[in-house]
């Protein structure tokens, strides 16, 4: 699913953030860590949905539904849309 960070550069927090001191780093996964599931969960959604909206707007005008879905889906994950998958 799309990109993959290292995931040892900082064990200590479950962060792989490559431009961020481990003391920022730190500090910014307790306080994720302090928020409620329900809050991080609302968290992801919103980050999907701004990516997902960032993606779209770089994608030329005038293409068909089904080829903005499926380029929405490769930039997501990495690899092509399911030839069975339904659009």
């Amino acid at each position: 699913m799309g990109g993959e960070a290292a995931s040892d550069i900082y064990p200590d927090t479950g962060f792989s953030v490559k431009d961020t001191s481990p003391e920022v780093n730190r500090i910014m996964f307790e306080h994720i860590m302090a928020m409620s599931g329900e809050e991080r969960l609302k968290m992801g959604f919103s980050m999907l949905a701004a990516t997902k909206t960032l993606i779209l707007a770089g994608m030329p005008a005038g293409l068909s539904e089904a080829e903005r879905k499926r380029r929405l889906y490769e930039s997501l994950y990495g690899e092509p849309l399911p030839a069975d998958f339904p659009l």
